[in-house]
């Protein structure tokens, strides 16, 4: 999440500053640094969408063995 914040205001501001935030020196070097540093933070791969399919599929894991553990015992069944 932290790295679609800071891609977001790093464009952001790549935006407000227009052409000086190419520039290395003068005004729109910070800028320029992180439009730098996003691109070095952000691990290649699309790994924000590794981890929520992992995620997603730890849950459904998860909820089917519950739904097993559930089934088998017909006192859980009765307190539910």
């Amino acid at each position: 999440q932290c790295t679609k914040v800071f891609e977001y205001c790093a464009r952001e501001s790549a935006q407000i500053f227009g052409g000086l935030s190419y520039t290395r020196g003068g005004q729109g070097e910070k800028v320029e640094r992180l439009n730098r540093e996003v691109r070095a933070m952000a691990v290649p791969g699309g790994s924000e969408e590794v981890m929520l399919d992992l995620g997603i599929r730890q849950s459904k894991k998860i909820t089917e063995m519950a739904q097993t553990i559930i089934g088998a015992n017909p006192q859980l069944q009765a307190r539910l």
